[in-house]
C-alpha cells in the first residue's frame, strides 16, 4: 500500500464525517496495523495532510483533524476590480469539460484514483481587450451544480462566491511563458512571451474545491492595501 492510498483513506474518513473536525485520530501505529502497511507509509501520508492544513500534528498529543473558521473567504472579483478602475468588464468561456487532472493538479487537490474535475478555460476583458486568461480545475462533488453550461454565462469565481462557502485558500505568484495552445491566442501575445502566473487553491474546510491559474501580460501590475 502506498502513502497516497493511505492519504485517500484518511481524507475520505475526514470528509465523510467519520473523523470530524477537532477529532483525535488513531495513532500511526494503530493505522499501520489496521491498513496492513508500514508506519513510515502512514507517517508520509500524515505529513502530506498536515502540509495541506487538513490535520494538525503535535508531539506527545497526537494528530487531530484541523478545524477551520466558518467564514466566507474574502475574494477580489475581476469584475469589481475592473469596474472600480472605470473599465467595462467582459468574460468569455473558451472551453469546459470533465477530465482527468494533470499529476501536479491531482496532487494539489488530493484526488483519489480515477476522480475527474471540471476543467475550464476562460478569458477576461477590460474594454473589450484581453485582460487575463484562466484555466481552472473544479471539484464538482464539492461544488455541486457547476457545469460547463453554467460557465457559459458566469465565471467560475463568481459562481463559487454565490454557491460555495469557501473559507481558506493558498496562493502563489510566478512567471510562465505564453503557450501556442491557449495563453498566447487568448491574450493576443507572441508565443513564448513571458506572462505573470497567479495560482490559487481554494478549500471548503478540509476539501479542496478549485484550483485556478490566471495568466496576465508581463506589464500587468498588482495593487492592494495592507
Amino acid at each position: 500500500m502506498t502513502w497516497q492510498t493511505v492519504q485517500d483513506i484518511v481524507l475520505e474518513r475526514i470528509q465523510n464525517g467519520i473523523w470530524p473536525e477537532g477529532e483525535l485520530i488513531p495513532t500511526e501505529c494503530d493505522l499501520a496495523a489496521e491498513l496492513g502497511c508500514a508506519r513510515a507509509t502512514v507517517n508520509r501520508a500524515m505529513q502530506a495532510l498536515a502540509e495541506n492544513g487538513v490535520v494538525e500534528r503535535r508531539r506527545k498529543v497526537g494528530t487531530r483533524v484541523a478545524t477551520h473558521p466558518r467564514v466566507q473567504l474574502v475574494r477580489t472579483l475581476l469584475r469589481r476590480e475592473l469596474e472600480a478602475a472605470g473599465h467595462e468588464y467582459g468574460y468569455k468561456l473558451v472551453s469546459a469539460k470533465e477530465t482527468m487532472a494533470p499529476n501536479d493538479v491531482a496532487q494539489a487537490m488530493m484526488l483519489r484514483n480515477s476522480e475527474t474535475l471540471l476543467y475550464s478555460r476562460s478569458v477576461y476583458f477590460a474594454d473589450g481587450v484581453p485582460y487575463c486568461c484562466e484555466e481552472r480545475w473544479t471539484n464538482t462533488f464539492a461544488a455541486s451544480g457547476i457545469t460547463a453550461k453554467v460557465l457559459e454565462g458566469i465565471s467560475a469565481c463568481e459562481w463559487l462566491l454565490g454557491n460555495v462557502p469557501l473559507n481558506r485558500a493558498s496562493m502563489s505568484v510566478g512567471v510562465a511563458t505564453a503557450d501556442s495552445e491557449f495563453i498566447a491566442p487568448a491574450l493576443n501575445l507572441p508565443q513564448s512571451d513571458p506572462v505573470l502566473h497567479l495560482e490559487r487553491l481554494e478549500w471548503l474546510n478540509n476539501m479542496p474545491v478549485s484550483l485556478s491559474r490566471r495568466y496576465f501580460p508581463r506589464d500587468h501590475r498588482f495593487e492592494g492595501q495592507i
